[in-house]
């Protein structure tokens, strides 16, 4: 994969523990012995070969990041073995994440991700505002299974730990521009100052914005658009030769267009019992991607702001280093509507939300679903850390206490049409009823959710360690632990139907006790092995979406994983070949599952514990550089994920309702032989990346690389998914580089790229709305073209 240059010392762990935040790693490709150069990482808080960690992982570095065209990091997705990366409808600052088959795409603060990100050590708290451009990124690091111990923060599926470049104390300017179709633009710069006074700092700056990737049906506006600004500032401090601070401030502000999700089907039922309404919504769907969608709202009417503050102190003693690692962030989003089509009242058929029996007026636009409101979050962390090495080198440790803090509240009213015949509705109490007054058939009407509102309150705290003996030459035995406990309080206003409309107080604690074991086999300086027991867990949390005050005071239990991988690393042909692999199977219990759910009430997502699940699989990843010239990088990844016990209520998936039993009641049942088990993420998938080195030219040097990304298929729900599931496909990349281009002063190259060259049609993400009758999915950009201008001094 990408590579990261060697540094030409060997250092203790101690020495390199403390060089994890002060190495600035180059960008050449090729090392001047002609084989391929030492890939370094920080996956176990250290910095430390790829080669010798024994984790299933894959690292990108600069250069490769910057040949990928990646600003965010989703864009990595598509070349490492078994993760996914979507985002969601009606954002573009959320991402649903998958490692292994283990997927999460809840973006509520009652429930954590399966998959942890952190910034610079720092955990990003919540994937609704993960989609955000990176500023002065160096290096991106997949780790793949539970991270247990270091990165412990209920990361059951994996982590993805992202490093940011250091000031290196001396003058730079950087400077690169990207221009695209649909009116892509980019603009990145950065300053580093010299160093004064034991001071040295970097200044960086992006702007981007993006035209629309479909059209309106109505307006011809963009839809899909974006503005969006980056500033990031690192300072760095070295009082004494013992001492390093490093401060990072980074704000990221975004307005965008999100109506993008286009309608693929309507119920037959919902058809022929809502009239007008759903009548023009059957017109306007297809299963196939669609260049207009039924939208009047063009304009930027989303907004994402976020700021960040960190502080990491590192102080380095004879034998150990101490380290402490402060962080605070908030994010407000807002969003005047999140939309899936709208059409004019006919005048006939559209019943008014006053219940009396008029009609919407004849030209009105309706949403067939809309939500306006809000998301905020705040989140505080404090790590301290101690990581030295005992008995002469052969006992390295890490050991340390963690706390994490949150806070965050959310409005989300909705509004929608349903079929009027089909209307429930609270009267009083814990009693309901239908909502249609006098002859209803094929009419519908507009409903609203009512309160929808929350606010949570969490805290987390941990205690962990990780010991790494050496107890030969060859052998080596890691031990990890990893206590953890985790509080949770919320507030939930909404309209409930047993109690009506009400705020409910709920709060519960959960805590674990995770242990981790690895033992590594060095054949040889070329072959390493390893086998790895590891836990996780993931815990329980609230339905801020609950209809019945029994639903919303009963929380889902803790979820729990334990892991069993065989690997290997290994490097071949004099350094020209590099093959490293791991084959997995883990067991899940109490498994935490969302289900989507619409109806009277609006739509929602439930989470349930779906009971027992077990999953197996493999990663294997291979670098070839025959000659100097020349560079290939295969991956791939396979995940086989079946279900031992799956309960939970059943969906009829041609009716969109809960199926119902002989009694009558909505039936409850063990689906564990029907549900999807490539909800959210592939079976498998696979990339290539091939890069060639023209020889020199007087006026500089030609760069050439492809790369190809192949996904199987998926679904994004468990049950409802007759009507968004995602086929398969391949994509095909291509850049041109002209580097290292003469100028009297710096370093300047021009690059023309093209992505998605077969302009396939990609289901990012789908929706079933169910019993409310229609399915939506998004779709990724078709084929672009572009050129990127890059400068350094």
């Amino acid at each position: 994969m990408p590579m990261i240059p060697h540094v030409p010392l060997r250092l203790s762990s101690v020495a390199l523990s403390a060089l994890c935040s002060t190495v600035v790693l180059g960008q050449e490709q090729f090392g001047s012995r002609g084989g391929l150069e030492e890939v370094l990482v920080t996956a176990e808080r250290v910095v430390a070969s790829q080669q010798d960690t024994p984790i299933s992982l894959t690292a990108f570095d600069q250069q490769s990041l910057e040949n990928l065209g990646v600003i965010e990091s989703g864009d990595i997705a598509a070349y490492t073995p078994n993760l996914r990366m979507n985002k969601t409808p009606a954002s573009q600052n959320a991402y649903g994440i998958s490692i292994r088959g283990i997927a999460s795409s809840e973006p509520s603060l009652a429930i954590d991700p399966t998959v942890g990100i952190y910034i610079d050590g720092i955990y990003i708290g919540r994937n609704s505002a993960a989609a955000f451009e990176i500023v002065d990124m160096e290096r991106i690091e997949v780790l793949r299974g539970p991270q247990g111990t270091l990165f412990g923060r209920n990361t059951t599926g994996g982590a993805i730990n992202i490093v940011t470049q250091k000031p290196s104390g001396e003058f730079g300017f950087e400077q690169k521009v990207t221009m695209g179709e649909r009116e892509l633009l980019r603009s990145a710069t950065s300053i580093e100052t010299p160093e004064w006074s034991n001071l040295s700092a970097r200044l960086s700056f992006t702007h981007g914005e993006r035209g629309g990737l479909v059209r309106s049906a109505y307006t011809g506006g963009d839809l899909g658009q974006y503005d969006q600004q980056a500033v990031r500032l690192a300072v760095r401090w070295t009082p004494t030769e013992r001492l390093v601070a490093d401060y990072t401030f980074d704000h990221f502000q975004q307005d965008s267009n999100t109506n993008l999700s286009q309608i693929s089907f309507v119920r037959p039922l919902q058809l022929s019992l809502g009239g007008g309404q759903y009548e023009q919504a059957a017109a306007a769907a297809s299963p196939r991607r669609s260049g207009s969608l039924p939208f009047i709202g063009d304009g930027k009417d989303q907004s994402m702001e976020i700021d960040g503050h960190a502080l990491t102190l590192a102080w380095e003693a004879d034998s150990y280093t101490l380290k402490s690692i402060s962080s605070w962030r908030e994010f407000t989003n807002r969003y005047a509507s999140q939309g899936f089509g709208e059409f004019p009242s006919d005048g006939q058929t559209l019943l008014s939300a006053s219940f009396d029996g008029t009609t919407v007026p004849a030209g009105d636009f309706v949403q067939m679903f809309d939500s306006q409101g809000f998301n905020e979050h705040e989140q505080w962390s404090q790590e301290f850390q101690v990581i030295g090495a005992l008995a002469d080198d052969r006992l390295s440790y890490t050991a340390g206490v963690y706390f994490f803090g949150e806070e965050g509240r959310q409005a989300d009213p909705q509004q929608f049409v349903f079929p009027a015949l089909l209307a429930l509705g609270s009267l009083d109490a814990g009693t309901q009823a239908f909502l249609c007054a006098g002859d209803c058939f094929g009419k519908s009407i507009v409903l609203n959710s009512g309160a929808n509102y929350y606010e949570a309150d969490n805290d987390a705290w941990a205690l962990y360690s990780q010991f790494t003996y050496d107890i030969s030459p060859k052998w080596a035995a890691t031990l990890g632990m990893r206590w953890s406990e985790d509080e949770r309080e919320l507030r939930l206003t909404n309209t409930f139907d047993d109690v009506g409309e009400t705020t409910l107080s709920a709060s519960d604690s959960w805590s674990k006790f995770n242990p981790n074991l690895t033992m590594t086999y060095t054949a040889s300086d070329d072959l390493m092995l390893y086998g790895k027991i590891a836990t996780g867990y993931r815990a329980g949390g609230y339905n801020v979406r609950a209809t019945t005050q029994t639903s919303f005071e009963d929380p889902v239990n803790e979820e729990n994983v334990t892991s069993f991988e065989l690997g290997g690393k290994s490097e071949w042909m004099e350094n020209r070949v590099r093959l490293n692999g791991a084959l997995f199977y883990y067991e899940y219990e109490d498994q935490q599952v969302s289900q989507f759910e619409a109806g009277s009430g609006g739509a929602s997502s439930k989470l349930v514990n779906a009971g027992e699940s077990e999953a197996w699989g493999a990663e294997l990843e291979l670098t070839v550089m025959p000659t100097d010239a020349l560079l290939a990088t295969f991956s791939y990844g396979y995940t086989d994920l079946s279900y031992n016990k799956f309960i939970t209520s059943v969906s009829d998936p041609i009716t969109g309702f809960p199926a119902r039993g002989e009694d009558g009641e909505p039936l409850t049942a063990d689906i564990a032989n029907t549900a999807s088990t490539i909800a959210g993420s592939p079976k498998s998938n696979a990339s290539a990346i091939l890069q060639y080195t023209f020889p020199h030219m007087g006026y500089g040097q030609w760069i050439a690389q492809f790369d190809v990304a192949y996904s199987g298929d998926r679904t994004f729900q468990t049950q409802l998914n007759l009507y968004d599931r995602a086929d398969s496909y391949t994509l095909f990349n291509a850049r041109l580089t002209l580097a290292d281009i003469p100028v009297p002063h710096g370093e300047l190259s021009v690059a023309a790229w093209g992505r998605n060259l077969g302009n396939e049609k990609v289901r990012e993400f789908g929706v079933d709305f169910g019993a409310l009758g229609f399915a939506v999915n998004t779709y990724r950009e078709l084929r672009s073209v572009g050129f990127d201008l890059s400068y350094r001094y």
